[in-house]
């Protein structure tokens, strides 16, 4: 009779050989995890060492709290004179009004150290943006490395100020359309995000440019996907329209143009970049990066070649938006990644094989952040003046006539609210005519003293060995009431 029963010895090597493997696939998921709780640890470091660098607080900082004050008690501009700056003959609109009017919230009940909280938490949020926008490609360390790279990239705009609450809600705006990008649907949560940032500040136009990209890559991407593009284009337009619905109404729509086109020709932020500019440098050295795996995946993906030529056009338009073209290379980055890994076509959303709790590292990662000193607690929290020049500039009689440098002019217009500086930092509310008289007086030019005595300027705060602090040493009538080595107040 055939003995058809399973054979002890053929069976012993079979569970060996199934144990062997699952011992082996356990050893790679805590070699993974092991790799993902250093690369968190690695991108807490140079963060908080970046933040540390930065030193005091942004001078645009001081500006954001004083609008945020004024419009608190009522202000609303739109009318001239302006409250703040004598030379102003233009009506300044305050389209960040949303957020200066939280960051004077914040700064009245927490101090500064609240302020520094904030951006810590906005940071936070960027890189948990940042990642989750890589991790729809890749698989989980490479998206904390991408996110890490990314995130150091849009370094220059880690201010205390509107601009990174507008950095973050582009993050968010390019995750919802990246979701888009991965799997064809509409996702409406982008139309009530736009309304928020159209409040917060004036970088929203570049949502509805992602939107308008990703549509693009869809329609060029091959094999073509069922799409459903009359809700797409709807989410877009709602996108684009919708800012029209805030408080400041339609006019909104084109304000952010305008301020564009005051600020680039003054203001050196809205300039082009150097092309040694380390920040530039690193957003093209990850574009490479891009182009490169794509060659060694010998496929054109064309959504990625989109957002790879975005992302460093953005990057060289000007110092302001090295940071939203940054965040462009870091889907570029995950679906060339995927592009690799998979030796084919870019994977769908979440392909990637999870490691053991995930969240973990990054949770711990955020805690010590908050942690780490100069951070958030013994960050710098002074103005940019001396003591001994603060003291005397507070001094002033009320509504004095003072030209303040433009480094310390947010923070005059703050900390002593009686003094009436002749320009701030607003470059659109000066005209040509007048943004050119006040550079006559700035920089000492001749023809200065008449300026000088048609807008009854009674007091200057200026840096030493600036043109005007040297003119005025040799001029008659103004006396050094108050200085150091590095600032002079100037009176007469």
């Amino acid at each position: 009779m055939l003995d058809t029963s399973p054979d002890p010895s053929r069976r012993k090597p079979a569970m060996t050989t199934s144990t062997t493997s699952e011992t082996d696939a356990e050893r790679e998921k805590r070699s993974a995890t092991g790799a993902v709780w250093i690369a968190w640890g690695v991108c807490v470091v140079l963060v908080a060492e970046l933040v540390r660098l930065r030193g005091r607080p942004d001078v645009d900082l001081w500006l954001h709290l004083r609008i945020g004050a004024e419009l608190r008690s009522g202000t609303w501009f739109g009318v001239l004179p302006d409250p703040l700056a004598l030379l102003a003959d233009r009506v300044y609109v305050p389209t960040q009004w949303l957020a200066e009017r939280g960051l004077s919230v914040v700064e009245e009940v927490a101090g500064v150290t609240g302020v520094h909280l904030v951006r810590a938490l906005l940071l936070l949020a960027l890189a948990g943006l940042l990642h989750a926008t890589a991790r729809l490609w890749a698989g989980p360390l490479g998206a904390v490395v991408i996110a890490t790279a990314a995130l150091l990239a849009t370094s220059a705009a880690w201010g205390e100020r509107p601009q990174l609450a507008g950095v973050v809600l582009a993050a968010l705006t390019l995750l919802l359309w990246c979701r888009t990008l991965a799997d064809g649907r509409a996702r409406w949560l982008l139309v009530p995000v736009a309304w928020l940032w159209a409040m917060v500040h004036g970088s929203w136009p570049l949502g509805v440019a992602f939107g308008a990209l990703v549509l693009v890559g869809l329609a060029l991407e091959r094999p073509r996907r069922p799409v459903r593009w009359g809700l797409l284009g709807l989410v877009l337009a709602g996108c684009a329209l919708v800012p029209a619905l805030t408080p400041l109404g339609p006019g909104l729509l084109l304000q952010p143009f305008a301020v564009g086109v005051a600020a680039r020709s003054t203001v050196a932020e809205w300039r082009a970049p150097s092309p040694g500019n380390p920040l530039l440098v690193l957003v093209v050295v990850l574009a490479l990066l891009v182009l490169v795996r794509l060659v060694r995946a010998r496929r054109v993906d064309v959504a990625t070649l989109l957002l790879v030529a975005a992302g460093v056009g953005l990057a060289a338009t000007s110092v302001r938006t090295i940071a939203l073209g940054a965040l462009l290379l870091a889907p570029a980055l995950a679906r060339s990644s995927r592009t690799v890994s998979s030796g084919g076509s870019v994977g769908a959303a979440g392909a990637a094989e999870p490691v053991r709790r995930e969240w973990l590292p990054a949770l711990v990662a955020a805690v010590a952040l908050l942690l780490v000193p100069g951070v958030v607690l013994g960050g710098d929290e002074d103005g940019p003046l001396p003591a001994a020049v603060d003291a005397a500039v507070d001094r002033l009689p009320d509504g004095t006539p003072t030209v303040v440098d433009a480094y310390a002019s947010g923070w005059v217009l703050w900390a002593h609210p009686r003094v009436r500086v002749l320009r701030d930092l607003r470059a659109e509310v000066y005209s040509p005519g007048r943004a050119a008289e006040y550079e006559v007086l700035e920089r000492a030019r001749p023809g200065w003293p008449s300026v000088a005595d048609a807008h009854g300027v009674r007091a200057v705060v200026v840096r030493v060995g600036e043109p005007l602090d040297r003119a005025l040493g040799s001029a008659g009538g103004w006396t050094r009431t108050a200085g150091d080595a590095t600032w002079s107040l100037w009176t007469r």
